[in-house]
């Protein structure tokens, strides 16, 4: 293979490119070293970091190497072997071109190189302190590139206080590996943070057995596939069908000829192709592929290159709302119900393969050039882990109505070519790649529960709660006038299955079902987080969350809140909690989706301010409230008036609407002239 030389563009050609600081965190030395991992052709790529990437980062690849006549130019800016003219600025299909991200790393770093290309005899190590070559020597290694870079930002501590915790800084190069891996499933991915895999990736050419790795099974069973080809444009999507969504767009993610970018015209056009079909405030998870002709997209616009500018935006927009609207009409996008739930009986836990496959020769020799580093590094202990890593089986997610799952939600997939080397695997194959039963203690544990009858469950849960509201409330005689103006309407019926309509004496209520349950769960867990006294019950069958590596750490970080809400959690295999407890409001459990409501609610605000809100987690995770349209049963009316009259506002919703408007006897005949 013939591998392009590195040479230092002339000037009128870098002045062309958007330049600027590409060094702000970890995060970004990752993300350069890795796009240079992936130009470079490589198959297997590994990233280990310590202590979220500040003080050690090392990315190892398998491929072409550098020359090493090539080795020390490479760290001058604007030195690349990508273009060469500015015509080819109008034709990039590399991740990288600006030749600026190697000096910008080695400038504030120390860094340690070795590579090796297939026609060398020996591979060429190089050492950099703040730039400024240190050493350089022959040394022993497979072809390849292994970067070394620590100390980030040791010559410039001022940036160190821009940067964030370390589990945050992890998250964020966690969340870039799983975007690499999701664009180019044909290359193996390895993630370590300290010692411990985060997720590993085969390179079996399959995006939906990287969902299930990265983001979970239950994810990947949930998505639907589509592709269309047309005028030179490929399209090929993941889309959530509108039952799974969520509370933020952190899970829509695009790929534009291999590069992950971030664009405001597809996000609109996902928006517009599930326009009514999922709630306000709700958005779909996609994974949205792109193929366009690179002479009609423009990447040099912003130094990180995740921006680009369409040249015919319409098109693309019209391509993806189309698409994307037409496979949403065609599915059966009714869920299926279990009418025996009750009667399910647990046969074990599925698992999440991190699929490590045994090591090939070519990842033996990916195994020297790491020991080659840490022996130049004097020895590092995660050398041991290194040749020891073995096919992993982590416990992931409990069994539920799998044959029934199978049956009814078979992926379809279009009869254009793929844009990936081998068909997308329906939801049977994802079955069968990612799914096989293990025994635990934890399946005998829940075999052995009892089952409780649902009444029974729901009295005591209610009883309990009253019994508790009454020892723990300090009644005055405006909170007793309350309750006995609530407790003394006589509901009548329902009405639009939204409001209830009740009298007292010569005065008629209407009371909208929506505000008041909304009200009961936001004091109800307030409460119950600022008492600590929470009315949980115990599941039968307990539920297994899987999460993304940053949803996984704040659950962790904010452990405590959880608890005081009335959940009994505890973590269950790589980025998955098992809950056996769940909090009881109005008189049932809230349960994996009200969970998952909270995460996103923590997501927004510890992104959007240092202290924590308990009040407006709460408030956000109140969407569990009975919906406008539903239709109530008597003995869901009397438990929600009765939940009502303990609150000490019974009169407004969280937000501020009211719950209660009455109309006295002589206005509604003065309406009708009687009077």
């Amino acid at each position: 293979m013939m591998i392009k030389r590195i040479h230092k563009l002339e000037k009128f050609i870098a002045n062309k490119i958007a330049a600027g600081e590409v060094v702000d965190r970890p995060a970004s030395v990752v993300k350069e070293l890795v796009e240079n991992a992936i130009d470079a052709k490589s198959s297997k790529i590994i990233v280990e970091i310590k202590e979220g990437g500040k003080t050690y980062i090392r990315i190892t690849d398998n491929g072409v190497g550098i020359h090493e006549s090539d080795v020390e130019i490479a760290f001058e800016r604007h030195a690349t072997s990508k273009i060469r003219n500015v015509s080819d600025l109008d034709s990039i299909l590399s991740l990288g071109f600006r030749g600026e991200a190697l000096a910008s790393i080695a400038s504030v770093s120390i860094l340690e190189l070795i590579t090796k290309t297939r026609s060398s005899d020996a591979a060429t190590y190089l050492e950099l302190h703040g730039g400024v070559v240190r050493e350089r020597k022959e040394v022993g290694s497979p072809s390849g590139t292994s970067f070394v870079v620590k100390n980030l930002f040791y010559n410039v501590p001022v940036r160190l206080q821009f940067m964030k915790s370390n589990v945050t800084e992890t998250s964020y190069i966690s969340d870039l590996i799983s975007k690499f891996a999701l664009a180019y499933p044909d290359m193996s991915f390895r993630f370590i943070s300290n010692g411990t895999i985060i997720f590993s990736t085969s390179g079996s050419s399959s995006v939906i057995t990287n969902i299930a790795n990265i983001y979970g099974k239950e994810m990947a069973r949930n998505m639907i596939y589509v592709s269309k080809i047309r005028e030179g444009m490929a399209l090929q999507a993941y889309i959530s069908k509108p039952t799974l969504s969520r509370g933020n767009k952190q899970l829509q993610v695009f790929f534009v000829n291999g590069r992950y970018v971030k664009n405001k015209i597809i996000s609109e056009a996902i928006e517009e192709a599930y326009k009514t079909l999922v709630t306000i405030n709700k958005f779909p998870i996609c994974f949205i592929y792109l193929n366009i002709p690179p002479n009609h997209i423009d990447v040099n616009i912003h130094p990180t290159k995740t921006e680009i500018r369409f040249n015919n935006a319409s098109a693309i927009k019209e391509l993806i709302v189309t698409t994307l609207k037409n496979k949403l009409l065609e599915e059966n996008l009714v869920p299926n119900v279990n009418f025996e739930k009750q009667k399910k009986v647990v046969e074990g836990y599925q698992e999440r393969i991190i699929d490590l496959p045994a090591f090939t020769n070519n990842e033996q020799q990916m195994g020297q050039m790491i020991c080659a580093t840490k022996e130049i590094e004097k020895a590092d202990p995660l050398d041991k882990k290194d040749k020891t890593i073995k096919k992993e089986h982590i416990q992931n997610l409990v069994l539920e109505n799998k044959s029934t799952y199978v049956a009814n939600n078979k992926i379809i997939h279009d009869s254009t070519k793929p844009l990936f080397k081998k068909a997308e695997n329906t939801i049977k194959d994802i079955d069968e790649a990612v799914n096989k039963q293990v025994k635990t203690k934890e399946e005998k544990m829940m075999n052995d529960a009892i089952v409780t009858k649902e009444e029974k469950i729901i009295n005591q849960a209610i009883n309990k709660n009253e019994e508790k509201t009454t020892q723990t409330t300090n009644t005055t005689k405006y909170n007793n006038k309350n309750r006995e103006m609530i407790m003394n309407i006589k509901i009548l019926g329902q009405i639009f299955n939204t409001y209830l309509i009740g009298q007292d004496g010569e005065n008629m209520y209407l009371i909208d079902q929506h505000a008041a349950h909304e009200r009961i769960l936001y004091d109800t867990l307030l409460k119950n987080y600022k008492t600590q006294i929470a009315v949980s019950q115990k599941l039968l069958v307990p539920i297994v969350v899987e999460l993304s590596f940053g949803e996984f750490e704040i659950v962790k970080k904010h452990i405590d809140l959880f608890i005081h809400l009335g959940f009994e959690i505890e973590e269950f295999g790589m980025n998955a909690f098992i809950l056996r407890s769940v909090p009881i409001v109005f008189g049932k459990p809230e349960v994996k989706r009200f969970f998952i409501e909270i995460v996103d609610g923590l997501q927004k605000e510890v992104h959007n301010s240092y202290d924590l809100k308990v009040e407006k987690i709460i408030s956000m995770s109140c969407k569990q409230a009975i919906k406008a349209n539903d239709r109530l049963e008597q003995i869901e009316i009397d438990a929600l008036m009765k939940q009502l009259a303990e609150l000490e506002n019974p009169f407004t919703c969280p937000h501020g609407r009211p719950i209660i408007v009455s109309m006295t006897k002589y206005e509604i005949e003065k309406k009708f002239k009687r009077v």
